[in-house]
């Protein structure tokens, strides 16, 4: 049967087939006979003559007899909707862009089969049940099916799949994530209107990673929330399925698959002193270990599982990208992109855990725009999360952008930065229907933060010995692996494996205990314990490592029990020295400020205990400023940071005259297009910071030209007004200030460590029982943690012995103990260990802690009565002799005449 087109799709270029569908140059309308044509066969409109489709899957050719022949051919045939493609094609305007954003590569329409318990079943892979969740397609109301009812947003935790495409058979056996979205992941939206919202709502799971049944080491990472999406690497080959728009995604639903081939613009921009300023440190690091060492992988940190919780951050460029898509869709996007990049760094026993998500669809909160260069946009972000994410728990912060840079870089991050704040990567999304690029992107960039370099050139820059070890830079895939800077391989084929130096790489930094926060668990799954992967798992004292570092790095544990040695009371850490516990009231850690606290032992552990200070709203600095976690952030002691000794806040009027204007020299930051904000009449002690006295220019490195002195006069009164341009980090925005947050590593105080100077400070006082809050004068109160620390039968907190801390708990004042600091105890006093320790009487269990007895070297407890009389009795003796010879000697020097003395003669001469 012959069936004509009957709607005009020529702006699209298309030309539908029921097996294969080509773009086509612009031209008349084809006319197709879509069921003429066996699979195999795409038909050209040009000559009429139908010609064999490309061979697929290089590397895999597999005949049919290769196929698995558990299933016989009813499983494999596809029952097609008449129209239905072309229907979904006229209706969604999203199907006209997917197909369109193919190109001129080849794709096919197919229809994926769900496999369960052998038997044939819809491609949703929800559990009956009432659904919570929106589909795609439908907004956030969720959709119904044919019979009304919503579905579940549980999902099965093994399931296959049935492809048909390209004149092969593929059974995709698949399996939950369940590594990938953290247990309490937070979410936080910064929303169209300006207003913020942050929420711990539970994100449907429906993402897998899958193996393709008789094709050895091709991999897939899906996920199903709204049909059947994701991508199968086999061998040099990326294929990416996608659903069509619009009908029911729950049951049989025309999804389209094609072969990636999307060509990349310059790659990584980690180039020059940026990526391999490093790279010695980490040559001398290996050479350092020794061939015994090196070739020891049976315990050490390859055998445990490492977790990189990772936030993810989405602009609002990724929004506009995907023009129409609800928040929920996007952020279903950015998680599958982290489900594929996980599948990545499986191969390194490393799982990729999405700890936060924050999206930026009312405007990006960070100063980044596409006329400046990727280097820029990593300062501004750096700054940003400095600001604005210092307190969420991760180990990396990914940017996921959708702008299109100056210099066309496809990613930057800092290096060697994993577990501290300064571990960020920006990756730019090249094709969002391609999910694949920003996962190879981000893990590129991860791969960087946890110090991996570039695999390009490396193999001339390893010294000639570590070559000859056998050490020597290695990618089995002809394409390239993912640290490749490029990113994207040759001819344009997506790598999804590490290489060799990467791997030496990553190991490198795990062993030099950089990134000792990767074996944190946050979804709190059993992990097989490792003794010698130099992390204290369940069940173990210490664990140094192996054998050949625990003899430089701890004697007091046993490298083989992970348990301390018989003589040892502790392994390491402040309160342990010479395997020996320090004495209970050791200070091992310094207070730093007077709103902060030190830690002394307890007498018990070998480490010191969690680092507390007092409890915000505390007075400090002569009630100048109130404590704010952990410091004193009064204006004073603010400016003289800046301006050294004698540095003092500027008068209310340098405030007053030029914060409210809202510009260089005063301000209250600035807002999402980089303008300076006036601050509110309230907030104008909250703004620029305004400084008197002090030196004649700023005392922090960088910022000798950045500050300005102004002299205003009013009433006959002069004022001298004090303040420091702009930030730091806000130096320049070529690319070589990423160096700036490089620096910073080397311990030396610098602007990228520190605070916005230019700015007052968190918790600075702004009038009473008032601070700023992101130059904001709010109430003290809303910042202070409402729970009390234990009080006694006055309700006095800690029984006013001591200072509440950030924890609720007591810090008790010395000479009181106990958990309301109600108890009066001595102070103990230490003193010098005796040579030897007696054996304590035998009928005595508790010691007398009130007497001090001094033992005597010699003395022979076992003396009788009679032999203590007796020494007593010589020593008076002893004493009356040498009374009596004293007194004969006086007796006898002074019958001398009085002009025979001496001292008459001395006298004599000076008369």
């Amino acid at each position: 049967m012959l069936r004509r087109e009957t709607d005009d799709f020529s702006s699209l270029g298309l030309h539908l087939q029921s097996a294969y569908i080509k773009r086509l140059a612009a031209g008349p309308r084809p006319r197709v006979d879509v069921n003429a044509q066996p699979p195999g066969f795409v038909i050209d409109i040009a000559d009429k003559a139908p010609r064999p489709a490309p061979a697929r899957c290089a590397g895999y050719a597999m005949v049919l007899n290769d196929t698995d022949y558990t299933l016989d051919d009813s499983y494999w045939n596809e029952e097609t909707q008449p129209g239905e493609v072309e229907r979904l094609l006229r209706e969604y305007r999203q199907n006209q862009e997917l197909v369109r954003n193919i190109g001129a590569n080849y794709y096919q329409i197919i229809y994926p089969v769900q496999l369960r318990h052998h038997e044939k079943m819809g491609i949703s892979t929800r559990e009956v049940g009432v659904s919570k969740f929106p589909q795609r397609g439908y907004g956030e109301g969720g959709y119904q099916n044919s019979r009304g009812r919503l579905r579940i947003g549980r999902h099965f935790h093994r399931t296959s799949l049935l492809i048909k495409a390209f004149n092969h058979k593929f059974r995709l056996d698949l399996e939950l994530n369940t590594q990938l979205l953290a247990p309490n992941l937070i979410q936080k939206d910064f929303l169209v209107n300006g207003a913020e919202q942050s929420s711990k709502q539970e994100i449907e799971h429906c993402y897998y990673h899958g193996t393709v049944r008789d094709y050895p080491g091709a991999t897939a990472a899906f996920h199903t929330c709204n049909g059947v999406s994701g991508v199968i690497h086999l061998g040099n080959e990326t294929f990416v399925i996608h659903p069509f728009y619009g009908g029911d995604l729950s049951q049989k639903h025309p999804h389209v698959i094609f072969e990636a081939r999307t060509k990349a613009d310059k790659g990584c921009a980690n180039l020059g002193n940026l990526e391999w300023r490093t790279k010695n440190r980490r040559q001398k690091h290996v050479l350092w270990l020794s061939e015994s060492t090196s070739d020891r992988y049976k315990r050490d940190v390859r055998e445990a599982t490492k977790y990189i919780e990772t936030a993810i951050i989405i602009d609002k460029a990724m929004f506009d990208k995907r023009n129409g898509s609800t928040r929920a869709e996007v952020v279903h996007d950015a998680i599958q992109v982290a489900n594929i990049a996980d599948l990545y760094f499986r191969t390194l026993n490393t799982r990729v855990s999405v700890v936060y998500i924050e999206t930026w669809q009312g405007g990006n909160q960070a100063e980044i725009n596409k006329d400046m260069d990727i280097g820029e946009a990593l300062l501004k972000f750096s700054d940003y999360m400095f600001r604005r994410v210092y307190n969420v728990a991760q180990d990396t912060t990914q940017l996921l952008t959708g702008e299109t840079f100056s210099g066309g870089e496809s990613g930057v991050a800092v290096p060697q930065t994993v577990c501290s704040q300064k571990s960020i990567g920006i990756s730019v999304d090249l094709n969002t229907y391609e999910p694949h690029l920003l996962a190879g992107t981000m893990a590129h960039m991860i791969g960087h933060n946890i110090g991996m370099h570039h695999d390009d050139g490396q193999q001339s820059q390893i010294d000639l010995s570590i070559t000859l070890a056998g050490n020597e830079c290695s990618c089995y895939d002809w394409h390239g692996c993912i640290m490749a800077q490029s990113i994207v391989g040759l001819q344009n084929v997506q790598p999804y494996k590490f290489s060799e130096c990467s791997k030496k790489d990553y190991i490198e930094t795990l062993k030099s205990g950089a990134g000792i926060c990767l074996f944190n668990k946050p979804n709190e799954l059993e992990v097989r314990r490792t003794c010698g992967n130099r992390v204290i798992d369940d069940g173990e004292q210490c664990d140094c490592g192996t054998l050949e570092e625990c003899h430089e790095l701890d004697p007091c544990c046993d490298p083989i029990t992970c348990k301390l040695t018989s003589e040892a009371e502790c392994a390491s850490g402040p309160c342990c020295n010479n395997c020996k516990l320090r004495a209970r009231g050791v200070i091992c850690r310094e207070s730093t400020n007077e709103c902060d606290l030190p830690e002394v032992c307890s007498g018990e552990t070998g480490q010191c205990p969690p680092d507390v200070y007092k409890k915000n709203g505390n007075p400090c600095s002569n009630n100048a400023g109130y404590c704010f976690n952990g410091v004193c952030p009064a204006l004073n002691l603010q400016c003289e940071q800046v301006w050294g000794y004698s540095g003092i806040a500027a008068d209310k009027q340098c405030f007053e005259q030029f914060n409210s204007k809202g510009s260089i020299n005063g301000h209250c930051g600035t807002d999402a297009s980089g303008h300076f904000v006036k601050c509110e009449s309230d907030n104008v002690r909250c703004g620029s910071l305004q400084c008197q006295q002090g030196y004649k220019q700023p005392v922090i490195d960088g910022m000798d030209q950045l500050y300005s002195v102004t002299i205003i006069t009013m009433k006959g009164q002069e004022y001298e007004c004090k303040y420091v341009l702009r930030k730091i980090d806000e130096i320049n925005n070529s690319m070589s200030n990423v160096s700036l947050l490089l620096r910073s590593t080397t311990g030396k105080v610098e602007g990228s460590e520190m605070p916005s100077w230019g700015l007052v400070r968190d918790g600075t006082s702004c009038g009473d029982n008032l601070i700023c809050v992101n130059q904001t004068c709010t109430s003290l109160f809303l910042h202070i943690n409402q729970d009390k620390c234990p009080s006694n039968h006055n309700n006095n907190e800690c029984s006013g012995n001591g200072v509440c801390t950030n924890t609720n708990k007591c810090y008790c004042n010395p000479g009181w103990s106990g958990t309301d600091c109600s108890i009066q105890q001595d102070i103990p006093t230490i003193v010098p260990a005796a040579p030897t320790t007696e054996p304590s009487d035998e009928g005595s269990s508790t010691p007398n802690m009130g007497k001090k007895e001094t033992p005597y070297g010699g003395m022979n407890k076992n003396l009788s009565t009679t032999s203590m009389v007796l020494i007593l009795v010589g020593v008076v003796k002893g004493v009356f002799i040498s009374f009596a010879l004293l007194a004969v000697c006086y007796r006898y020097s002074s019958k001398l005449l009085p002009s025979e003395s001496p001292l008459s003669q001395a006298s004599a001469e000076w008369i």
